[in-house]
């Protein structure tokens, strides 16, 4: 199943299963490698109606990788053999048929570097499924929970979070942005750092003297 869909193209992945199982939409739309591939694996699990099945199969395959960082490494390793990828998958504990067809597709396509990615973002989708949404916040210092609060409120005011039940906004500190914020969230990214304003002005005026 997976063979038919993500072997079409890698840059088809999403609209061939949209194709396939046109009722089994994903809740959000997410882009990139991970994104596409994480969409096709939701909505074949929505299909059969395995997608907690499939949510606890990558749980557990995230939480192996996570206690042992060298795995991470050799899955991401091209000296690997595709022999060899298959029995490391297979060590990371039993799966449902859907995520072990899916692992297959991803060792075919050369993928399986993707895997964290793809995991999270299959997260992503999943609490968009039960109405939650993850709003991550970075700046150049810690913010307030007044501040954090305020974050919130705009983007529901905006309109950008209306349809979910429920919000979660955590702070992440990254002193390189200077000032200002992140703001990310399903695929979007709110830009108003000082460190993005700056880059922008140097890229003007280097167009300018280069002109």
């Amino acid at each position: 199943m997976f063979r038919q869909v993500l072997n079409v193209g890698k840059t088809q992945v999403t609209r061939g299963y949209a194709t396939a199982v046109p009722s089994k939409k994903a809740p959000v739309t997410l882009f990139g490698i991970d994104g596409k591939y994480a969409t096709a694996l939701f909505q074949a699990a929505a299909s059969q109606n395995a997608l907690s099945v499939v949510e606890s199969d990558l749980n557990t395959i995230d939480d192996k990788l996570s206690k042992n960082p060298r795995l991470a490494e050799v899955l991401s390793s091209p000296m690997l053999n595709r022999g060899a990828k298959e029995q490391l998958i297979e060590s990371l504990g039993k799966k449902s048929e859907i995520t072990t067809n899916f692992f297959k597709a991803l060792i075919e396509n050369n993928r399986l570097s993707e895997t964290n990615r793809i995991i999270q973002a299959y997260k992503t989708l999943m609490e968009a499924q039960r109405g939650i949404v993850s709003v991550v916040v970075t700046s150049a210092t810690q913010l307030g929970s007044k501040e954090l609060k305020q974050v919130k409120d705009n983007l529901t005011k905006g309109g950008l979070i209306k349809d979910f039940k429920e919000v979660n906004v955590v702070n992440k500190v990254n002193p390189s942005l200077l000032g200002g914020m992140v703001v990310e969230f399903g695929d979007y990214t709110i830009d108003m750092s000082v460190s993005s304003r700056l880059a922008k002005l140097e890229k003007l005026l280097t167009d300018s003297i280069s002109v």
